[in-house]
């Protein structure tokens, strides 16, 4: 995540069923804070992936704060086919928000 956004090692790509794709970018004011107004979202809105030509529609249904210390564990329902975004924790630099998307 130092140049770009990154998909985590082990995630699945969007059009596996019940798969999980993981994605990490910094947030704040710098010129690489591709994930910088994530912290305005609220649960039931939308996020949009399009990969190989097709779009692929989330809903946020989960937020939560973890201690940044290397390792994330992702709290979601592995009968639903997710998105999760892993992000700074505005305002707190000893913390990670992870927001966790459904497909609809």
């Amino acid at each position: 995540i130092q140049y770009n956004v990154a998909m985590v090692k082990g995630s699945t790509l969007p059009d596996v069923k019940n798969g999980n794709l993981i994605l990490m970018a910094h947030s704040g004011w710098a010129a690489i804070s591709y994930f910088e107004y994530l912290y305005n979202l609220r649960l039931g809105d939308k996020a949009y992936v399009t990969y190989k030509g097709k779009k692929y529609t989330y809903k946020l249904v989960n937020v939560y704060d973890v201690v940044k210390n290397g390792k994330v564990k992702i709290v979601r329902s592995y009968d639903k086919t997710t998105l999760t975004l892993i992000t700074c924790t505005r305002n707190n630099d000893k913390a990670q928000t992870v927001y966790i998307l459904e497909l609809v």
